[in-house]
């Protein structure tokens, strides 16, 4: 296996480990209520969870389907456009979900267990399985995003995005066993920190990818030359260098217009950590 298949392999492998794992947490929290619940309502309320996590499932499928359709209509610069427009919205996406699992998912996790309770106990079965559809056909969507971000114009066989999709899919289906068991390994916060490191990583490597489709479009200037050249200690043509290259963004020779707009990205992921500011008024 060559470097560039093994890191294809494991941003696809990333991707669907942190999207599939955040659907079987949406998964377990819609269940969470029943537990105290009868038999009846118990099974009930299951079947309408599980065909509305089929559905979601099957509507990320399908737009799978007509983002390929899509593709295949264009050619010349609209495919070079589609692949720009796909790899800045994945990249964004993932900066936006860092700052949401920052600030807002203990208040998320809450209010999805409080309003699947509520639809149990009015035996809303349908607005339940609805909650459970749109909920797994909203990360099934980031995930086609995200893949099609990553993969568009790569040419990457089927064989090996299904591949390392399952073994994602696996990892994801680990990773919530361990979860739910409470292992210190798969804790709240260190699954969190490890998902946020992942995202950051993948959206910096993808914003690169804008920023050059963007340049070979003409839609922005360089602005400059080359300003350094650090390819004699590791050149992102090729080995690790090119490895390093297409997961966070790296480059080697880096002109000022893709130096500016990695800046930018860190920055504005930093403020994800900073202190809000009504804790700074109580500090």
């Amino acid at each position: 296996m060559t470097a560039d298949v093994l890191l294809q392999s494991f941003r696809i492998a990333s991707v669907v480990w942190r999207e599939s794992f955040e659907a079987l947490v949406i998964v377990g929290i819609l269940l969470a209520w029943t537990i105290n619940e009868g038999v009846a309502v118990r099974r009930r309320a299951i079947r309408s969870i599980a065909g509305g996590a089929v559905a979601g499932v099957m509507i990320a499928v399908g737009l799978a389907f007509l983002m390929s359709g899509a593709a295949g209509f264009l050619d010349g610069d609209g495919e070079d456009i589609l692949q720009f427009a796909l790899a800045a919205t994945a990249s964004i996406l993932m900066l936006r979900m860092v700052f949401w699992m920052q600030r807002a998912v203990r208040g998320s996790s809450k209010g999805m267990r409080s309003q699947a309770a509520g639809l149990g106990k009015a035996r809303s079965w349908t607005a339940l399985g609805l909650l459970s559809a749109v909920a797994v056909a909203r990360e099934g969507a980031e995930t086609v995003v995200f893949l099609y971000g990553m993969l568009s114009g790569s040419g990457r066989s089927a064989t090996l995005v299904a591949g390392s999709g399952a073994l994602g899919l696996a990892a994801a289906c680990l990773t919530f066993l361990c979860f739910r068991s409470g292992a210190s390994a798969f804790s709240k916060r260190a699954v969190s920190i490890t998902s946020q490191v992942l995202l950051l990583i993948l959206g910096s490597g993808l914003m690169m990818t804008a920023v050059d489709r963007a340049i070979s479009l003409g839609i922005v200037p360089m602005l400059t030359s080359s300003l350094w050249d650090t390819g004699w200690i590791l050149d992102e043509s090729a080995g690790a260098g090119a490895f390093l290259s297409a997961l966070t963004g790296y480059r080697s020779r880096p002109e000022l217009l893709p130096l500016l707009a990695l800046g930018f990205y860190w920055i504005t992921a930093s403020l994800a950590y900073a202190p809000a500011v009504g804790d700074k008024a109580h500090a």
